[in-house]
């Protein structure tokens, strides 16, 4: 049988450890959810850049193409080449963010955008000549331009086609993680909830459990004390409970047995006092008239 301080420290642990339990279960969906989240942050970032440097190459192939159309037009073909450059600018400015020490991106992701700075360069080495060709004169014509810049159009394309390909993955890794949250959220409040009513049925079982096992020993033996300073000593103490309620009820128990001795030797010492005075003072005989 558990003492009463062992009851109430078992009774205290299961507390504190449900209590600690709840914490690290909020706490490690909480650190996850903020991991998630800075993931889904970044990946959208990350898809935001490359939409911008996607959308940028498309700007420079449209102004290369401007350009060529208009080969044999030098104000027009300055033009486009200013506009060229300025996009080719914005895109080298781009790439090299992104390679930079400061970049949260991967080196995976870093060894892609270096493919795609390398087609960048090539497209643009075979621009310049293009471009110093016509500019000289040594190439007449669109159609001789465009046959001309063909093979940097086609290193170009891995930088097209990488961008455009990395916008998807880095937009579905940021759904996949948004869902993530979503699920652990669901969860949290799923465990949360398990939890309540498991707080519930401990508080349940203490409630109807605990108090009774120490009060209803302290209350019968209350009564058997009581029962005993009446001159009740006939009913023996019940002796049960915690191991320190047992020990007092058995205290009680062996002072209501000698009691009960004390008090049967007090009437036996009475009873031989009452026939000791009957002997010494028998009653005087009736006297005949």
């Amino acid at each position: 049988m558990f003492s009463v301080r062992n009851k109430l420290t078992i009774v205290f642990s299961l507390l504190i450890a449900f209590l600690f339990g709840q914490f690290g279960l909020v706490y490690y969906f909480s650190i996850n959810n903020a991991s998630l989240i800075n993931e889904a942050i970044e990946a959208h970032d990350a898809s935001n850049t490359l939409t911008r440097l996607a959308v940028e190459g498309q700007k420079l192939r449209r102004y290369e193409k401007e350009y060529f159309i208009y080969a044999d037009n030098p104000q027009k073909r300055e033009k486009y080449s200013s506009e060229w450059h300025e996009s080719y600018a914005k895109l080298k400015e781009g790439l090299a963010l992104l390679l930079s020490h400061k970049s949260t991106w991967s080196e995976s992701d870093k060894a892609k955008a270096r493919t795609w700075d390398d087609s960048l360069n090539a497209y643009a080495n075979g621009f310049h000549k293009v471009d110093a060709a016509v500019t000289s004169g040594l190439i007449q014509g669109t159609l001789n331009a465009n046959k001309a810049i063909q093979d940097a159009k086609n290193e170009f394309r891995v930088f097209l086609k990488g961008t455009a390909a990395e916008t998807d993955i880095k937009l579905r890794q940021a759904r996949d993680h948004s869902e993530q949250v979503q699920d652990n959220v669901a969860n949290i409040q799923v465990f949360l909830i398990g939890l309540s009513f498991v707080g519930l049925l401990i508080g349940a079982v203490i409630l109807f459990t605990i108090p009774g096992t120490i009060a209803r020993p302290i209350t019968e033996l209350t009564e058997s004390v009581v029962d005993i300073s009446k001159g009740n000593i006939i009913r023996p103490v019940p002796v049960r409970g915690s191991h320190e309620v047992k020990g007092l009820a058995e205290s009680v128990e062996r002072l209501r047995v000698a009691m009960k001795g004390l008090m049967a030797r007090m009437n036996k010492l009475q009873q031989e006092r009452k026939q000791l005075q009957q002997k010494q003072n028998p009653p005087k005989p009736q006297e005949v008239t």
